[in-house]
This record gives C-alpha cells, sequence and structure tokens, in this order.
C-alpha cells in the first residue's frame, strides 16, 4: 500500500483552463464578490462602476430629500390656504367696513323719514294746536338741518356700494312719488343724491299730502340697501363675524320698522285719524319689530343686558304706552278725536326718537364688536401666514444645509470608495494568484469539492500509475552549485509539465529527481487511461534526447520510466493545506517496475499491456519475469513505440 499527493499537471491544455476559470467563477462567488450588486426593484446596481456610483449618489440626495420635499409641499398647500383665508378675511373686513358705513346713512335716513313726517302732519294740523310747543321743542333740529345732516352722512361714504340691478327692478314705487324711475338712484352717489333731492323739493313745497308717499320712498332706499347688506352677508358665511353681522342687520331692520312705525304713530297722534290700510301696515311693522329683536338677541346674546336696560327706560315705557293707544283705539273715530294734543304727538315722537337713538347706541357697540372680531380673525390669518413663511424659509434653510452636507459626505464616500475599490483590485489579483497555485497541486474537480463540502474519499476500479526518475542523478548534480541545481531543476520541472500539459494526465508532488503521473483518476475517462500514460512516456523520451543540461551541455540526460495498471483510492487530506493522495498497491508496484528498468527505455506490467492490446496502437516485446517484493513475480514488457503495422493495415 503506498500514499502520495497528487498534483495536477493538465489535461488537454483547453480543456484544464475552462476547469481553472470555472474554479477561480466558483471561489470569488464563494467569497461574496457578487454581493457588491445591489437589488433595487427590477434593476441592478453594481457601486464599483462609474454608473453605479452615480446612481447610488443620487439615490443617497432623493432618498432622504422625499420627506422634506413631502413637508415643503405640505406647507406650501397650508400657505396658500392661509393665504386665500388671509384674503378673504381681508375682504370680508373691507366688507364690513363698507356695511358699517353704509348703515350709518341708514340711520339718518331714519331718522330724516321721521322727522319729514312730523313736518308734514304737523303743518297739516297747524290750525287746531299751539304751534309754539312745537317751534320750541329740544327735540327738534328743524327739517332743514336734519337733511343737511343726512347729507353729510352720504359724503362719509367713501365708496358707493355696487348694488345688484335686479334689486331696483324688483322693488316699484307709486307713480309721481320722485318724479322718476327708482333704479336711476342707486346707480352712482351723485344720482341718489339729485333723485333725493327731487323728493326734498316736494317735501319742502307741500306737494306730497298723502302718508304712503313718504314710506314709499324711503321704505324704497332703505330696501334696497338692507337687501344689498344681506347679499354682502351671505358673502361672509365663513368667517366668525357672521353670526354678528345677520344680528347687526336685523337689529337695524328692527330700528327701520321702528321708524316706519313711528311714522304712522305721528299720523294718528297729530291728525286723530288713520285709515284702515295704514293700521294694517302698523301692526305688521309692529310685529316685525320683535322678531328681528328676538332674532339679534339670539345671535348675539350679550344684546339682551343692554336691551333690558333700554326697556326700563321711561322711553320705551312712553312708546310701548302710546303704541297700545294706537292699537286699541286707532279704528275708533270717537275716541281718535278728542284723546289728540300736539303736546301728546310731540313726547310720541320725542320718546321714540330716544328709543330708537338707544337702539342704534347698541347698534353701534355691535358694529365695534364686529370691526374687533374681523380684525382679529385678519390678525390670526397674518399670524399664520407669517409662521408658514417662517417655517417654508426654515426648511428651505435646512434643506440647502443638508444638501451641502450630503454633497460633501458623498466626495468623501467617493474617495474611499476609489480606494476600496482599488484594494479590491488588488484582493482580486492576489486571489487569483493563490487560486492558480491552488489549482496547480490539486485537480479543479477536487477544487471544486472542496468549495461545496463534498470532499470523500472515492474508489477508481482501474487507473494507470507511472514513475519515472533520472539515472545518475546524483553525478550530475555533485559538482554543480546551488544555482545552476536550481537552474537545471526548474528547466527539467517545466519541460515536464509542457508535455504533460499534452495528455489527460495528473502529475503527483514527489521529491528529488523522481516523478510520478497518473491517469484515469480523479476524472474517469474509461480505458483510455493507459493510453494516455503510454503516449505520455513515448513523447517523454523522445524529448529526453534533445533536452540540454545547462551545466553540462555535453552529458545526455538519461530517463528510467515504467508504469503499471489497476485499481486505486483517492482521497483529499488536510485542512489547511489540503492534498490528494492516491492509495494503492498499484502505486508501490509501478515504482518497484520503474526502479528494475533501464535508462531510456519504457518497462510496463503485464496488466497494461493487456490493455495496451484492447486500446490498440502500441507495440511491446516481452522482457520476462521480475521478482517484486510487494507482488511477488510478475510478466513485463518494454514499450517499443506506437503500432505503425496497424495503422497501415
Amino acid at each position: 500500500m503506498a500514499t502520495t499527493k497528487e498534483k495536477p499537471s493538465g489535461g488537454k491544455r483547453n480543456s484544464h483552463q475552462s476547469e481553472l476559470e470555472t474554479a477561480i467563477s466558483d471561489v470569488r462567488s464563494s467569497h461574496g464578490m457578487e454581493d457588491t450588486i445591489w437589488r433595487v426593484g427590477c434593476y441592478k446596481i453594481n457601486p464599483t462602476t462609474p454608473s453605479g456610483q452615480k446612481f447610488f449618489i443620487l439615490h443617497m440626495l432623493v432618498l432622504p430629500l422625499i420627506p422634506i420635499t413631502a413637508l415643503v409641499i405640505q406647507n406650501g398647500v397650508t400657505m396658500n390656504t392661509l393665504m386665500g383665508y388671509s384674503s378673504r378675511v381681508s375682504t370680508i373686513r373691507k366688507q364690513v367696513r363698507g356695511a358699517m358705513e353704509i348703515a350709518v346713512f341708514i340711520q339718518n335716513i331714519q331718522e330724516e323719514r321721521a322727522e319729514v313726517a312730523l313736518f308734514i302732519f304737523t303743518n297739516q294740523s297747524e290750525a287746531n294746536f299751539n304751534m309754539s310747543e312745537f317751534q320750541t321743542n329740544k327735540n327738534r333740529i328743524g327739517i332743514q338741518e336734519r337733511f343737511s345732516k343726512t347729507d353729510r352722512a352720504l359724503e362719509e361714504v367713501p365708496t358707493w356700494p355696487n348694488i345688484d340691478k335686479s334689486l331696483t327692478i324688483q322693488k316699484k314705487l307709486p307713480v309721481g312719488t320722485i318724479g322718476a324711475d327708482g333704479s336711476e338712484a342707486f346707480k352712482s352717489k351723485l344720482k341718489f343724491q339729485i333723485q333725493h333731492e327731487v323728493f326734498r323739493v316736494k317735501v319742502r313745497e307741500g306737494r306730497i299730502g298723502e302718508i304712503t308717499e313718504i314710506l314709499a320712498w324711503y321704505e324704497y332706499i332703505n330696501d334696497v340697501i338692507l337687501d344689498h347688506l344681506d347679499d354682502e352677508i351671505k358673502s361672509t358665511d365663513r368667517s366668525g363675524v357672521w353670526r354678528y353681522l345677520i344680528s347687526f342687520k336685523n337689529l337695524l331692520r328692527a330700528i327701520e320698522n321702528i321708524g316706519i312705525v313711528s311714522v304712522y304713530g305721528i299720523r294718528y297722534l297729530t291728525t286723530g285719524n288713520v285709515t284702515t290700510q295704514n293700521y294694517i301696515k302698523y301692526v305688521e311693522h309692529d310685529t316685525l319689530i320683535w322678531e328681528y329683536l328676538n332674532s339679534s338677541i339670539h345671535l348675539a346674546p350679550y344684546l339682551e343686558k343692554k336691551f333690558r336696560r333700554i326697556y326700563s327706560g321711561e322711553a320705551y315705557k312712553f312708546y310701548r304706552q302710546s303704541d297700545k293707544v294706537i292699537l286699541n283705539n286707532a279704528l275708533d273715530l270717537e275716541k281718535s278725536v278728542s284723546d289728540m294734543s300736539l303736546k301728546s304727538s310731540l313726547k310720541y315722537f320725542d320718546s321714540i326718537t330716544l328709543y330708537m337713538t338707544q337702539l342704534r347706541e347698541a347698534l353701534g357697540e355691535l358694529r365695534d364688536d364686529i370691526l374687533a372680531v374681523a380684525q382679529e380673525e385678519l390678525n390670526e390669518a397674518e399670524a399664520g401666514k407669517t409662521v408658514g413663511i417662517a417655517i417654508l424659509s426654515f426648511i428651505s434653510v435646512v434643506t440647502l444645509i443638508f444638501y451641502f452636507f450630503v454633497k460633501n459626505a458623498l466626495a468623501v464616500i467617493r474617495v474611499f470608495a476609489r480606494e476600496v475599490i482599488e484594494k479590491v483590485g488588488e484582493l482580486e489579483q492576489e486571489k487569483r494568484k493563490t487560486e492558480k497555485a491552488f489549482h496547480d497541486f490539486l485537480p479543479s474537480s477536487v477544487v471544486r469539492d472542496i468549495k461545496k463540502k463534498k470532499v470523500s474519499a472515492e474508489e477508481f476500479s482501474c487507473v494507470t500509475v507511472f514513475f519515472g526518475d533520472i539515472v545518475d542523478f546524483n553525478d550530475l548534480t555533485t559538482d554543480c552549485t546551488p544555482s545552476e541545481l536550481i537552474e537545471f531543476m526548474n528547466l527539467f520541472y517545466s519541460n515536464l509539465d509542457a508535455r504533460f500539459a499534452k495528455f489527460q494526465v495528473y502529475n503527483v508532488l514527489t521529491m528529488a529527481d523522481d516523478f510520478m503521473v497518473v491517469s484515469g483518476m480523479p476524472q474517469n475517462i474509461g480505458d483510455r487511461h493507459v493510453a494516455e500514460i503510454a503516449s505520455m512516456a513515448l513523447d517523454l523520451l523522445a524529448g529526453s534526447v534533445v533536452f540540454q543540461i545547462p551545466h553540462k551541455p555535453n552529458t545526455k540526460l538519461i530517463l528510467r520510466m515504467g508504469f503499471h495498471s489497476g485499481p486505486a483510492l483517492g482521497v483529499v487530506a488536510g485542512t489547511k493545506i489540503p492534498n490528494f493522495c492516491v492509495m494503492s498497491d498499484t502505486v508501490t508496484i509501478a515504482k518497484e517496475i520503474e526502479k528494475q528498468g533501464e535508462g531510456m527505455r519504457i518497462l510496463i506490467s503485464q496488466a497494461s499491456k493487456l490493455l495496451l492490446d484492447k486500446v490498440g496502437g502500441f507495440r511491446c516485446d516481452p522482457r520476462g519475469t521480475l521478482d517484486l517484493a510487494t507482488k511477488g513475480q510478475i510478466e513485463t514488457f518494454w514499450l517499443v513505440g506506437p503500432d505503425n503495422t496497424e495503422a497501415t493495415t
């Protein structure tokens, strides 16, 4: 039994190279060289390539910017919402201011109406009353002064409201009231002044005799403007001032209805009679007063305390007392004539005027509250917009800083990556060298088995083992220098490797001048193993004839060779430096046959001779029987060369 370490020397050259590349690829995969490729969705990225590095840099920049971009978009949307809200609040504030300014004008129109009614009725009844009481009344400012006060209020309206034409078309005036179409009055401030002055001239000249003509014009003015205020208020329904604006409008309409009621009341108290139609109107507007007042309290509850203080005053009590008298006695002609006096008429006028003044004070407070709420909403909108701008600016600054930091970090990473790639390249080169050296003393198939951790002993039924050595090797190397010896051995084994590479054989690692070759393992090639060894031996024999020894050029290189065929066992021994070992009696027999051979001749066993005869193509001559220490006597033969006679045949 003999044990040897096998070193692969080749096979066919192209086959060996292919196996080597395959083995190197397996080793690279086993060491994680493919791990540098990243899979992103359906894409594969290799950061060691320029395109992969660019994609990696883009990935590093874009990925953190996604939440920042989302935050910027969110703040942008919020900013847009805040700016829209701020614009709406600003518009609402302007609408509220405009409504407040026109409301002041409406108040003066209402006061003018009461003054005009009293002027007309007292002039019609001056024969029955003491006019000194009328002229010295402290609450009377005179009709001309009242007209002037209304004109001043009109001038203080900065912008004449853009009243929808449909509002003037829907409302009709009695023919002859002002001498023109009422729709013309609201096209501009100047046209309103002209039309209103036409009405005043008729009043001063006494050309208006019926109360309906007075009420028709003033009601027309108030209805159109108040309806316009309704439309303005509807556009503020998303604002916090909406409830207060509705309360303000209802309170203004309540005062409007009180003014209408006062006209009918003054007529009754000055003339002592009213028509049935006037009475119905009186009751209708008196009812509306309470509906509008209660609605104002419902929308602005804090007005209830103010109204209670007004209701506890003497002016309101006298007004309500007169209201009951009118409701109970207006249609009773017998009571009407006896109870009338200018004094009671003036007191009624003063009371209802004071009552409306007190309501207008509450209206003024409500107006101030509305303006305050609108201003507060505007301030909140501006503050929100400021905060949004600050956040957006902060995010922008942080984004820029982050970009420069990431850019610098990526530059550093690229430098390190370049160095790592260079080191990886150097490591790859060294690994290739290592793998090549690894394959120089192990078969490729064994290397693959080692990488797959499938190392195990394998039996081969028949292989051919070849031995050879240099005759008189000691004489050739005794008087040479170490450098000459190294040169000789390198040249000799390089020549052997080159010739081994032509055949499907493996060179087994040996010492000194001996060399061992095996065919048929670890790659099984059938019976051709004996033919491969025989062809190789003949090629070595031919090569030795022309081989020149460097330090002894005149000395011939004499080789002694022999081989034997039989079963063998292949096994990998060792972990750090694994070796492929051949264990079999075939190795021992082959070595003994080689040692009993002669220089420049090839001695083979009978087993190999029989296989060569089976394969064909070789000629052998008998040598005779040899007595081997391990096997006993066996028949041997000289391998002479190719059998040319068979080829000729």
